[in-house]
């Protein structure tokens, strides 16, 4: 006999529920990876702001320097600052004009190398302090009187709060110490003349 046919019955139930798991797990990667590449696109958005931001503040931070350079440069004092070991890290050119016969570039000497015995014999205290933490103003003479010089000291302070050098504004004020001697000898003599005014008119008031 010919004919018929044969059937084969497979339960394909799991496989079915493996493919729906799949097709599940694949739209929730998918919608995860749309997610992921989004928040991705904006932090590179947010980071290349702020690279921009950052070179913004740069570029200000450097034109400030300068300003602040050119400013220290054309100030008429001498601006330094030394550390620990009192060593100058920074300094404008104006120390020859201060306290003469000094270096023109003071940075990498010490104090005293920078600033000759005479004028180290009279500063040195005065940074001893400032590294102390003693912020002091003194006025001094250099080469035998014919110099006078005003000098500020102030602690270099760290945020965490140790003293890691001093701060120096000194400057040349032979000028104005001429001035006010000549001025003293002014009054004085004007008194002198008053004193000695007073004292005739007494003494002819006596007289008389």
């Amino acid at each position: 006999r010919t004919g018929g046919w044969v059937t084969v019955y497979t339960d394909i139930t799991q496989i079915k529920r493996q493919e729906a798991m799949l097709r599940s797990e694949g739209e929730k990667l998918s919608a995860d990876l749309i997610t992921r590449s989004e928040e991705l696109t904006e932090t590179i958005r947010r980071l290349a702001a702020t690279n921009s931001a950052l070179e913004e503040a740069k570029r200000d931070l450097i034109d400030a320097e300068a300003r602040a350079r050119v400013t220290a440069e054309m100030t008429p004092a001498h601006i330094a600052h030394v550390d620990r070991n009192k060593v100058y890290t920074y300094s404008n050119r104006k120390l020859f004009e201060v306290i003469g016969a000094s270096p023109r570039d003071i940075i990498g000497l010490s104090t005293k190398e920078a600033l000759g015995p005479d004028a180290h014999r009279q500063i040195g205290p005065m940074f001893d302090k400032a590294l102390a933490g003693d912020a002091n103003v003194s006025e001094f003479d250099l080469h035998e009187g014919t110099r006078r010089v005003r000098a500020a000291f102030t602690p270099d302070i760290n945020p965490d709060g140790d003293i890691v050098g001093a701060y120096v504004l000194s400057m040349d004020i032979t000028a104005e110490a001429q001035a006010r001697a000549a001025l003293q000898q002014t009054r004085k003599r004007e008194l002198a003349a008053q004193l000695t005014s007073g004292l005739a008119h007494d003494f002819a008031n006596l007289l008389t």
